[in-house]
């Protein structure tokens, strides 16, 4: 068994199928010397433990009660316990609602915790939550976030504005921009999204991620609806399902707005290889949408495609950066639609934005660098022997 000192445990608030982040960050830490165990909440039809490409997956079933506020403790308390029972070297927080049963791990064990923000936890929208429970879920994590953040051995996030926003915040020294990168295959070989279903023989522009309020999906449907020779692709799964379903047959475009469930994490390049273009439409009502670098644009690059995406400062500075893509305002539908009909009007420009992304990938905005900073980080809280 290696050696205790190398034990990384993470903690993640999903049932860990699609979390690319952690995935990325557990392979790397692995590929370092570092034994990882992954905890993270159980769900209906998966393993309460597995063993998954070197890393250790252990899945706490939620407490019973109904009550909301006794069973938010208990289940703090479980995965707590559960951290405790893996005996970690180093703990790690995905994000600020694994914070208490890490620390709590952490205080009892007497080690190192590191707080790593995928988003930015308070500036994210309400959605389809109460006033009233947004309300004290912004108070307890304000609390939170205060008291435990500034303990944490080591604090990582995904974007400048971020990486910004929580050195003020919270007086840091330093926080670490770890980027969320893609990781690059060898070959990125095709695979045909309309093998994925029967797809008509138009245009595709491709959305990866979340069917969730705020990520300007509904707009994007609208912009699709005004484009009788595109249909939308959407690999993701939320929420807004149905309604967006619904939304495309009230427009006369339900042929051509197809919703498929998510793909496995290396499958999403080759799948987005033969798309025609990646829609990034995030809208800037909350500061967390305003703040963030998204994944999906350098997949999107990673695979060779053009980018229309969101007019924000730092999606503006990567994608002019590498000349790859079109930043609109898209709170507009017909700003979006003229986008995606400008990028397909010009086939011969498009493959050369597709091909300059996926340079910019490869030389600048791969895995491997955000990884370099990560081990960095490690390093210098506890080495591998």
């Amino acid at each position: 068994m290696p050696d205790r000192a190398t034990h990384v445990v993470m903690l993640v608030r999903n049932a860990y199928t699609h979390d690319s982040r952690v995935k990325k960050e557990a392979s790397s830490l692995l590929g370092a010397g570092y034994r990882v165990t992954v905890v993270a909440d159980a769900a209906p039809g998966l393993p309460q433990r597995e063993h998954r490409d070197g890393t250790d997956v252990v899945r706490v079933p939620r407490s019973a009660p109904a009550i909301p506020g006794l069973r938010f403790l208990l289940h703090q308390w479980k995965l707590a316990r559960s951290l405790r029972e893996q005996r970690p070297a180093i703990l790690h927080a995905h994000d600020s609602n694994a914070l208490i049963p890490v620390a709590l791990a952490a205080r009892a064990l007497g080690i190192p915790y590191v707080y790593d923000a995928h988003d930015l936890w308070l500036g994210r929208p309400r959605r389809e939550r109460s006033r009233l429970y947004f309300g004290l879920s912004q108070l307890t994590y304000r609390l939170i976030e205060r008291l435990l953040i500034p303990r944490a051995a080591a604090t990582l996030t995904v974007s400048p504005p971020i990486v910004e926003h929580l050195r003020r915040r919270y007086r840091l020294r330093n926080v670490a921009l770890v980027p969320n990168y893609p990781e690059l295959p060898d070959v990125v070989a095709p695979r045909d999204l309309r093998g994925l279903a029967s797809l008509p023989d138009l245009p595709i522009a491709l959305y990866l991620g979340g069917l969730m309020a705020g990520r300007g999906l509904e707009e994007l449907v609208d912009a699709v609806a005004m484009l009788p020779s595109v249909q939308l692709v959407a690999l993701g799964e939320g929420v807004l399902a149905d309604e967006l379903r619904d939304r495309a047959e009230g427009a006369g475009a339900a042929n051509r707005v197809h919703l498929l469930p998510p793909v496995p994490p290396d499958e999403v390049i080759p799948f987005a290889a033969s798309a025609d273009l990646g829609i990034s439409p995030i809208l800037p009502f909350s500061l967390n949408s305003q703040f963030s670098l998204p994944n999906k644009l350098f997949q999107y690059m990673a695979a060779g495609i053009p980018v229309v995406a969101s007019d924000l400062p730092q999606v503006r500075a990567v994608l002019d950066g590498a000349r790859c893509g079109i930043v609109v305002d898209t709170t507009r539908p017909a700003a979006i639609a003229h986008a995606i009909a400008e990028v397909l009007a010009d086939p011969a420009e498009a493959r050369a934005m597709g091909q300059r992304g996926a340079h910019a990938v490869a030389e600048r905005h791969r895995w491997q660098i955000s990884a370099g900073i990560l081990l960095g980080v490690y390093a210098e809280l506890r080495p591998p022997t």
